[in-house]
């Protein structure tokens, strides 16, 4: 094989590689470490990967703060996650303190608070215990284990007289 061939050969494979990326990233926002396990998992050499990345980011491809956003919004929204196990998520994902700040800023404070006040009366709903020790811890176990914080939980228990 001559030199040529195997540069053409090897800036087609790029090619084919960045449009697949492409697509990746435009089916749903993707954030950098999930686009680098991606090209992980295809056997992308580590030059070639960083190249990637670096054209991705340049392109709009990847926008960490976006993502950053997106994920605190959907998983906020959609999965009524608390703050504490979105933030948790987010640094598994390799997204800056920075970043994550300024996504949960897409939480409003009214907005979370009633989020805990229905988690708080669906799992109410959901008890058949007569003890209301009982009915307290298992609220609190529930709602903690979305991500919202204590002092919350207690002030929402506390306004509903639980």
């Amino acid at each position: 094989m001559t030199k040529s061939v195997i540069i053409r050969s090897y800036a087609s494979e790029s090619e084919v590689i960045i449009e697949k990326i492409r697509q990746y990233c435009a089916y749903q926002e993707r954030c950098t470490q999930e686009v680098e396990r991606k090209m992980q998992l295809w056997k992308v050499a580590e030059a070639r990967r960083q190249k990637i990345l670096v054209y991705l980011k340049e392109e709009g491809y990847i926008d960490e703060e976006r993502y950053a956003r997106m994920f605190v919004r959907g998983k906020f929204h959609i999965n009524k996650w608390g703050r504490v196990k979105i933030r948790h998520e987010l640094r598994s994902r390799a997204i800056s303190e920075t970043l994550i700040s300024k996504a949960m800023e897409e939480i409003g404070e009214d907005d979370y608070l009633k989020t805990i006040r229905e988690l708080t009366i669906r799992k109410m709903s959901e008890i058949k215990s007569e003890k209301h020790l009982n009915i307290r811890e298992k609220i609190i176990n529930f709602v903690a284990g979305k991500g919202f914080e204590f002092d919350l939980i207690n002030k929402v228990l506390t306004e509903l007289k639980i």
